[in-house]
């Protein structure tokens, strides 16, 4: 097997979906918590399928969800865990370093 294809298979399964991709690029850019509704309108995800793509997330312990009341109306946010950065980050440098090979880098 070629380098350029081992390295294209040992990317994440996890973040390599468009809309987990979203998610986290969203969360590990704001460094803090991103309401439900907000990340709705920056992804342009339905209700149901920002929770499927969550629910993945947070169980392989990359976001924590958060749930509390603002006055009586109940309020969801989503922030990415320590070990949510910690891996997509090196996501990134994984999909980086693919990047290089395809356009003749080392």
């Amino acid at each position: 097997m070629t380098e350029e294809r081992t390295e294209v298979f040992a990317l994440s399964k996890l973040f390599h979906e468009r809309a987990r991709l979203g998610i986290m690029t969203v969360l590990t850019s704001r460094r803090g918590e991103v309401e439900f509704n907000e990340m709705l309108t920056l992804l342009g995800l339905t209700k149901g399928n920002l929770a499927v793509h969550v629910r993945k997330l947070e169980q392989a312990g990359c976001l924590e969800v958060r749930k509390s009341f603002a006055g009586r109306i109940p309020r969801t946010a989503y922030v990415a865990t320590d070990l949510g950065c910690e891996v997509f980050a090196a996501y990134l440098t994984d999909l980086e370093r693919i990047i290089a090979l395809a356009r003749g880098g080392p």
